[in-house]
């Protein structure tokens, strides 16, 4: 038998006790060596998809993973035996896409806002894509474009009928690790197909109820584009949240919020009518959207009443 011959590599694909690792030299059937296990024994998955890691391979096409490198970032949600345990569910992800469209179903700020958080809580780029631009007929995609563009977001219009805004897309994606989220409804399936046609990503929709992911598949998956980069496939429930975020962070994940924020007349200001409050002086001033805003004040609620439960 041959020596072990050692590769670093990327976990494309987990399920159960299984890993998929591409290397340089190809891709390899994994499982996690024993002491492995054993050293973290207290993780729910002490591996994921998207996890850069070293292997070793004595027979072809299977391998053991016995390193596990520092991660880049990670998304997670509750375990769902054990909702106050954490649930890694995939790392090492540049950025995340949130998906809406100026209507059929109409744009929703909060769970764009929320999904935009997540980025910013698990130090991800946000873009936004507002799909559907041929049905606008009122500039309203222009308005809202303008929204997220003013805190820095990268947004993208598009249209798949009229092939609008695909380029810019491409470029957005291409060598990047993406998570595409949204809506049910948005056009998440079609732009990935317009994108890399055959692309088989069951995109996981999104509740219109709770902002959160409906179940679709087992096991995570990033899947290579032709033109460089990965497509995450998730699978969808719960899994974009706002894992362990609370009320008094919150301030700090709206990026317009920043320049205002220490220059309350309360040191404990939450930013919710106080006298003297500069964030609330911002909105009425022009300078914090007020849909933005709204949404502040909606997720505060939501995070008060899961805490609650």
């Amino acid at each position: 038998m041959d020596d072990p011959r050692e590769y670093d590599g990327r976990v494309i694909k987990s399920f159960g006790k299984r890993f998929i690792v591409s290397t340089r030299d190809g891709t390899f059937d994994c499982e996690l060596r024993g002491r492995f296990r054993m050293s973290r024994g207290r993780a729910i998955a002490p591996v994921v998809a998207g996890d850069r890691v070293t292997i070793t391979v004595e027979q072809p096409p299977y391998g053991t993973i016995e390193t596990l490198h520092p991660r880049q970032n990670k998304i997670s949600r509750a375990d769902i035996s054990n909702p106050d345990r954490e649930q890694v569910i995939v790392a090492n992800c540049d950025q995340l896409i949130v998906v809406s469209s100026v209507a059929q179903p109409k744009f929703k700020h909060r769970a764009i806002d929320r999904f935009l958080l997540s980025a910013e809580r698990n130090e991800m780029d946000g873009v936004v894509v507002i799909n559907k631009i041929d049905l606008a007929t009122t500039g309203t995609h222009l308005h809202l474009a303008r929204i997220y563009e003013s805190v820095g977001y990268q947004v993208v219009l598009t249209s798949v009928v009229q092939g609008q805004g695909m380029n810019r897309l491409r470029e957005i994606v291409q060598l990047k690790t993406s998570i595409f989220v949204g809506h049910s409804g948005v056009g998440k399936s079609s732009l990935l197909n317009t994108l890399q046609p055959g692309l088989s990503v069951a995109t996981g929709e999104i509740s219109d109820a709770t902002g959160l992911g409906i179940h679709t598949t087992t096991h995570v998956e990033l899947h290579p584009l032709e033109f460089g980069g990965f497509i995450v496939d998730t699978p969808g429930q719960r899994v974009i949240s706002l894992w362990e975020a609370t009320v008094e962070e919150l301030p700090d994940l709206f990026r317009e919020f920043g320049p205002h924020r220490g220059r309350c007349r309360f040191r404990q200001c939450m930013h919710i009518g106080e006298p003297g409050c500069r964030i609330t002086e911002a909105v009425q001033e022009g300078r914090i959207a007020p849909e933005r805003y709204d949404s502040y004040l909606r997720i505060r609620q939501s995070l008060i009443d899961e805490k609650a439960r």
